[in-house]
């Protein structure tokens, strides 16, 4: 990089920050909404299409807020398993991201993937609350939760991620057309 040239800073208006609001509500209640099995929301997904779009100084605070929310309104805040869904998700965005300008079938994938990672993180605190002795036991009866998990982001992404991705870069641009 030349000694004159400054790196690039994103500048964040007013209509970035509502719209990124927006986009945390609308991630907040669709997982709400769809409560009746925590395997299946657009919650992967619906990441996925922000980490593409949003530039990190909106991304990072979306998923912060996100977790925050969860585990407020759930009243799950645990100090095992809340920094685990942190982590879960900080990572999901972060990978995400990296790939973001990958063939859409490389995203299927890891969206994939990522059903069974999810999983496997929250292993960790369950062996530390329960014993390292119930940690196999764990992993087979979570398998059903994480193969269902990752058959909705293999079709979610699949069909849902690219008009998502248009139609977010759309409301970003201040189009009104998507």
């Amino acid at each position: 990089m030349p000694s004159n040239s400054k790196p690039s800073r994103v500048f964040l208006t007013v209509r970035d920050i509502s719209l990124t609001a927006m986009l945390l509500a609308v991630l907040f209640v669709q997982e709400q909404l769809l409560a009746f099995d925590i395997n299946v929301q657009l919650t992967v997904l619906l990441l996925a299409v922000y980490a593409t779009v949003l530039p990190p100084p909106l991304l990072y605070p979306l998923v912060g807020g996100y977790v925050l929310l969860d585990n407020l309104f759930m009243g799950s805040f645990n100090w095992l398993y809340t920094p685990a869904m942190f982590f879960a998700w900080f990572l999901f965005a972060i990978l995400f991201r990296l790939i973001r300008r990958r063939a859409l079938w490389q995203k299927v994938v890891f969206a994939t993937l990522f059903g069974f990672v999810y999983g496997w993180i929250f292993a960790i605190p369950h062996a530390i609350t329960f014993g390292f002795d119930r940690l196999w036991p764990y992993l087979v009866t979570d398998l059903g939760a994480e193969v269902t998990m990752a058959a909705v982001d293999f079709v979610t992404v699949l069909f849902l991620y690219e008009p998502l991705r248009r139609l977010l870069e759309s409301l970003r641009q201040g189009g009104r057309e998507a």
